[in-house]
């Protein structure tokens, strides 16, 4: 870094040491600082640390996300899918759970009832399988240029995004972000992951390990144009927080109302015996183990605790998106496309459409 912009940065740095607030302009030269090679990484470390240690605001994310938004590699379809609203489903990562990818696991459910999913996802950095990884072991394109991305779309009705490949400047923080995550500690890049999706969908779900994190989200989303962003804190039996909702939908929310959902859930989990298990069977010790758990419910051979959690996710994502029937009525579609095995279909449909497309993307 030239010796005329060190001073700005030391001036930003004590602005978030004294627990001020970024303004654009200054978030704007975060980034460009945290992208610049000739800053020592000691530094980057040192400042992500610093705004950790502060706590975030919304302001700020919205700040930060745009910048890399307008950095990001463009697709050809923004916001909707033949006039229906795109959608998206991710977590905020960072809370230290190894659960089976119950959000990947749902964008072959909703699609296979009609929602367009975009999923924006990375490789796991803070848990041991991200969404990259368990699709890579599902036989999932999980790597495609924007007009494969755009033909998954319109031939699965699902596509996933790889965040390194469309947000390059982006990437260039991984190994300053993998270090981090040893030690614990939860960065702003943990907050901007489930902002960033350059297909800008207009409905999103997304899970987060701390309460008081909902409402920095629901805010921040909706700021960056998300139409009916719906924010997750859920719990499993014990009040542990789980990035997801429970199978029984406790916890807290911003866009649904739990306290009508809820009992619904609660409702379907013990007539289906999803309550004879325990979180201990979504738990998971790398991404292979997801895979297989994932493929296992779609096929109906697991029918327990981790199938109805990607229940309750599913009909958190439909309701998310817009379902206008009776509630009920979702939840009983979802049961049933896993039952009849349209669910599993859709896998199938996928690995093909993977095939297909490494003879043309290797």
């Amino acid at each position: 870094m030239s010796g005329k912009m060190m001073p700005k940065w030391r001036t930003i740095c004590e602005l978030v040491s004294l627990g001020k607030v970024l303004d654009e302009e200054q978030a704007s030269q975060v980034v460009e600082y945290l992208l610049d090679p000739s800053l020592a990484d000691w530094e980057k470390e040192n400042f992500l640390v610093l705004l950790s240690s502060r706590g975030l605001h919304a302001d700020e994310l919205v700040y930060f996300a745009k910048i890399f938004l307008q950095k990001c590699v463009k697709l050809p379809f923004q916001e909707e899918w033949e006039n229906q609203p795109l959608f998206d489903c991710c977590g905020s990562g960072g809370g230290g759970r190894n659960l089976f990818n119950v959000s990947t696991a749902i964008i072959f459910v909703l699609s296979s009832l009609g929602v367009p999913v975009v999923k924006h996802g990375n490789r796991g950095i803070t848990k041991i399988s991200g969404s990259a990884d368990v699709l890579e072991k599902l036989g999932i394109a999980y790597r495609l240029p924007p007009e494969g991305v755009y033909r998954s779309l319109e031939e699965l009705g699902f596509a996933f995004i790889f965040a390194p490949d469309y947000h390059p400047s982006y990437a260039r923080l991984a190994p300053i972000r993998q270090k981090l995550a040893k030690r614990k500690i939860q960065t702003v890049f943990h907050f901007l992951g489930p902002l960033l999706n350059p297909a800008r969908p207009r409905t999103q779900l997304t899970g987060v390990f701390r309460e008081e994190h909902i409402d920095l989200f629901a805010a921040a989303l909706g700021r960056l144009g998300v139409q009916k962003p719906v924010v997750i804190w859920g719990v499993d039996e014990e009040c542990n927080p789980m990035g997801e909702i429970g199978i029984e939908g406790r916890g807290k929310a911003s866009g649904l109302s739990l306290e009508i959902i809820g009992p619904i859930l609660a409702e379907n989990a013990r007539q289906r015996g999803y309550t004879l298990g325990s979180v201990n069977e979504a738990i998971v010790d790398s991404s292979l183990e997801s895979a297989r758990i994932i493929e296992a419910i779609f096929k109906g051979e697991i029918k327990g605790y981790a199938r109805g959690l990607v229940v309750a996710n599913s009909f958190l994502g439909l309701l998310s998106w817009g379902w206008r029937g009776e509630l009920k009525e979702a939840l009983l579609s979802i049961e049933e496309a896993i039952d009849s095995g349209m669910v599993y279909k859709k896998l199938h449909q996928a690995r093909v459409f993977a095939l297909e497309q490494g003879k043309e993307y290797p």
